[in-house]
């Protein structure tokens, strides 16, 4: 089931609300890749894409957080390389498969790099974390105008 945008997922910063709704088009190629036969050989590519772009992500909200002196800054950058590490062994073991042509040909090989277990930790960390963690920032941006867009 697609990851949809919704209201109540806003943080106060225009440009992580952009990156959240790109992570979230990314989760949805990787889940989609997972449970279509015709799109598995696609999965190394969008995993990829997702741990890259979470990490950029990452970065850029961590230095929001510091910009504005948000207060919960150090358990939110504690719970994002918690995240990193998991995703990071999962593309790395994708990754591995796709240089080494076997997870082309084999698409149960690949489907095993990516359980149910890992979707649903991505899953949880794209909706739990950003619905928790991240719009907890609501209040710390509004007096920023909707928060600094840094790049």
């Amino acid at each position: 089931m697609p990851i949809i945008w919704r209201p109540q997922l806003t943080t106060g910063d225009e440009r992580i609300d952009q990156d959240h709704k790109y992570l979230f088009t990314i989760f949805n190629c990787v889940e989609l890749a997972v449970h279509s036969p015709e799109q598995i050989q696609h999965l190394p590519l969008f995993f990829g894409q997702l741990f890259d772009y979470t990490k950029e992500h990452f970065l850029r909200e961590e230095k929001l957080q510091f910009s504005i002196g948000y207060p919960e800054y150090l358990a939110h950058k504690q719970a994002h390389q918690d995240i990193l590490v998991q995703l990071k062994a999962v593309n790395d073991h994708l990754q591995q498969l796709a240089t080494s042509g076997d997870g082309l040909n084999d698409p149960d090989l690949l489907r095993t790099g990516l359980d149910q277990e890992i979707l649903n930790l991505a899953r949880r960390w794209i909706v739990g974390h950003v619905a928790k963690m991240d719009t907890a920032m609501l209040p710390y941006l509004k007096p920023h105008h909707g928060g600094p867009h840094l790049k």
